[in-house]
C-alpha cells in the first residue's frame, strides 16, 4: 500500500518528473497497487498520452518562439519608423525656419524687426550647432 507520494518517489527512479507520475497514476488504486501495477501504470502512460502531451508542449513552445519573433520584428520596425519620422520631422523644421529666415530678412531690409523672430532664429541656430555636436 503505497502512498501517493511514495508512488512519485517510485517513478523518480526511472526519471520521470514528479507531475508526469502523478498523471499516471491517476487511474491507480494506490491502496492495492504494488510495483508491478505502478509499473504497467507508468508503461500505459508512457505510450501515446505522454507523446501527445510532448507534442503539445513542443507546439506550445513553437507558437511562444514564433510570437517573440514576431514582437522582435514589430519592435525593430517601430525603432525604424521612430528615427525616420524624427529625420523627417527636423527637415521639415529646418526648412520651415530657413522659409522664416529667408522672409525675415528680406522684411529686415524694409525696416522690419521682431524680437520673438529674431530670437526663434537664434535659438534654432544654437540648436542645430547642440546637435551636431551630439553626432
Amino acid at each position: 500500500m503505497p502512498t501517493k507520494q511514495q508512488a512519485v518517489d517510485f517513478a523518480k527512479q526511472f526519471k520521470w518528473t514528479g507531475k508526469d507520475a502523478e498523471r499516471a497514476f491517476v487511474s491507480v488504486d494506490l491502496q492495492n497497487a504494488d510495483n508491478e501495477a505502478l509499473l504497467l501504470a507508468l508503461v500505459e502512460f508512457a505510450g501515446s498520452e505522454l507523446a501527445e502531451r510532448q507534442r503539445l508542449q513542443g507546439a506550445q513552445k513553437a507558437q511562444v518562439t514564433k510570437k517573440t519573433k514576431y514582437i522582435k520584428k514589430i519592435e525593430i520596425e517601430f525603432s525604424q519608423k521612430t528615427k525616420e519620422y524624427e529625420k523627417a520631422l527636423n527637415q521639415e523644421r529646418s526648412n520651415f525656419v530657413e522659409i522664416i529666415r529667408r522672409f525675415y530678412n528680406v522684411a529686415n531690409k524694409f525696416g522690419f524687426k521682431d524680437p520673438w523672430i529674431e530670437t526663434l532664429l537664434s535659438h534654432y541656430e544654437d540648436y542645430q550647432i547642440n546637435a551636431s555636436e551630439a553626432s
